[in-house]
């Protein structure tokens, strides 16, 4: 399984959607621009919001190969706006953090996410996590360490009910 497949495991997927085009940027160079729209049905992140939603995503971003099978994924300008389809309630938060992503020699990705990141995991949930956080999974793609570190999370289904 590839690096961005494992990653889109344990980050939300929405995120990671915005990927091919920042990664394709290569070493050189400031952030690009980013700037989508996904709906995520129901249930999509691990089963937590029993309502869609909507994520818009806009700022700065950028992937950084790393030697080896690893990278640092750093968005230092983005934002995104979360929106409860059904409701329309809505909230706006900075996730100017970076996500930084090895492969152990046994084949485990280990993801950190340093500063304020969107993030997806099965015990955790669809959070915001500010701090200094990790989450890994083996070559097959099962979770064998789930969200934990120091920090904050807030669970985004709940500010947006």
């Amino acid at each position: 399984m590839n690096r961005v497949m494992l990653a889109a495991l344990g980050v939300l997927a929405a995120l990671l959607a915005a990927m091919p085009a920042v990664m394709a940027q290569g070493q050189g160079g400031a952030p690009q621009d980013v700037d989508q729209t996904i709906d995520l049905p129901a249930g999509a992140v691990f089963g937590r919001c029993d309502f869609p939603v909507r994520l818009e995503m806009s700022g700065k971003a950028k992937t950084i190969d790393l030697p080896g099978d690893g990278f640092i994924f750093t968005s230092p300008g983005l934002t995104a706006t979360l929106t409860n389809v059904d409701t329309g309630e809505q909230e706006t938060v900075a996730i100017t953090g970076a996500l930084h992503q090895t492969t152990l020699d046994n084949g485990d990705v280990v993801t950190r996410a340093t500063g304020r990141n969107l993030l997806g995991d099965p015990e955790a949930g669809f959070v915001i996590a500010s701090g200094n956080f990790s989450f890994a999974f083996d070559a097959q793609g099962n979770l064998v360490q789930p969200l934990s570190g120091d920090g904050r999370l807030v669970d985004v289904c709940g500010i947006l009910s």
